[in-house]
């Protein structure tokens, strides 16, 4: 017989990874914890480790990362994005990181707590990545950006510190490039293909 776990964060990360398969729609989905990366293989999906002292920003951002991981999983079909899949590295940038956008935007609307959740981990990330100090285009990423102008205009959220100057940097030339195409995206949310059709017409406007 095994003996419990006298690890505190043990039943944090036992409840965080059945709530991470029934957000996914996905009962045999495998989470794991890590220091490695976080994302998804598979059927496999990798969180940020959870230490015993349970810190509040773990906490929230492996609650993030969880709820975005499992959007993907439950929203995202493979060969869809991959059939539609642009050429080009800045192209497939955008093109990822609009779809990742799509995910969490629809997620949101059906369960709007998860919108929340993943602010965490946009935070965190803008945070690791110095966004709020940057001043410029060159300096911020257009493909982050080209994501958080999904986010934003499929939410009405507003962003957190960081990922919010990224976008403010970049939305005034997006809007002007790109922004008739853009307003087809609300009727395209909901349907990979037509977004993945849409996101291919905005990274040739930009």
């Amino acid at each position: 017989m095994s003996k419990p776990s006298d690890n505190p964060a043990d039943p944090f990360k036992k409840a965080l990874a059945e709530a991470t398969r029934v957000l996914a729609d996905d009962a045999e989905l495998s989470v794991t914890y890590t220091v490695d990366p976080s994302g998804i293989s598979g059927e496999t999906v990798r969180l940020p480790q959870v230490t015993r002292r349970m810190s509040r920003d773990e906490v929230l951002l492996a609650r993030g990362v969880a709820d975005a991981l499992a959007l993907r999983h439950r929203f995202h079909d493979a060969a869809t994005h991959a059939r539609y899949a642009p050429s080009g590295e800045m192209a497939r940038a955008i093109y990822e990181a609009m779809e990742s956008a799509r995910c969490e935007a629809v997620g949101a609307r059906v369960m709007p707590g998860t919108a929340s959740n993943i602010d965490h981990k946009i935070a965190d990330e803008a945070a690791r990545r110095g966004y709020a100090a940057m001043t410029s285009t060159s300096e911020a990423p257009l493909a982050e950006a080209a994501g958080y102008l999904v986010r934003a205009l499929a939410t009405g959220r507003p962003l957190p510190r960081g990922a919010d100057n990224v976008l403010n940097l970049w939305r005034g030339f997006m809007e002007q490039t790109a922004g008739g195409t853009l307003d087809g995206l609300d009727a395209a949310l909901a349907d990979q293909r037509a977004f993945a059709r849409l996101a291919r017409q905005v990274i040739e406007d930009l």
